[in-house]
């Protein structure tokens, strides 16, 4: 059996930084740097889905461009 993850760079970034931070430190983290570590992986996932968004967007646009070029040139 195998196991395929996928990721996002957001999310390969996170998961990256927080297995060193956990792998260097021995015992459960306290409270505060927890909730600031929660916070961050917050940070990570919206930057994600808003370069997502912003990619669609971006295609989208190009989309219209080309149709509205093509268009152009078969009036030409």
């Amino acid at each position: 059996m195998a196991e395929i993850q996928i990721r996002t760079l957001a999310m390969n970034f996170w998961a990256t930084i927080e297995h060193t931070l956990r792998y260097k430190y021995d015992g459960a983290y306290p409270d505060e740097i927890q909730h600031r570590l929660e916070r961050a992986a917050e940070a990570a996932y919206l930057l994600d889905e808003e370069m997502s968004e912003i990619k669609d967007e971006i295609q989208e646009a190009q989309k219209y461009y080309t149709q509205k070029r093509s268009k152009k040139h078969e009036n030409d």
